[in-house]
């Protein structure tokens, strides 16, 4: 996804190999883009140590990136695998004070068992 080494990013495939994180990043406008991938820059960096207010723990070995910016705030949810390597599940335009459900699901059904 062309972040940083370090930890390993990478995205979500389905199984068709779909890339929905990164069509979701590609719809970006430039300036939001800029943003979103410093902050996986930085996540790539830092891995398991980054924190509050950058990243947040949601339980069940599911992690969000907290990109602020004016066109969203953007969530991307995230986990870790396996060595070094940290899994782009979901991303999204957060527009309410909780992560929606069916956010949170969808990353849970991608999520490495």
């Amino acid at each position: 996804m062309g972040v940083s080494p370090g930890w390993e990013v990478d995205d979500y495939r389905g199984p068709r190999g779909a890339r929905p994180v990164k069509v979701f990043l590609d719809g970006l406008a430039a300036p939001a883009k800029a943003k979103v991938y410093a902050a996986l820059d930085m996540l790539a960096t830092e891995g398991n140590r980054l924190r509050l207010p950058r990243s947040r723990a949601l339980g069940d070995g599911l992690f969000e990136i907290r990109i602020a910016h004016p066109e969203g705030p953007f969530r991307i949810i995230y986990c870790f695998h396996l060595g070094r390597r940290v899994l782009l599940l979901h991303a999204f335009v957060k527009r309410t004070e909780q992560i929606p459900a069916q956010d949170l699901e969808v990353a849970k059904r991608r999520q490495p068992k």
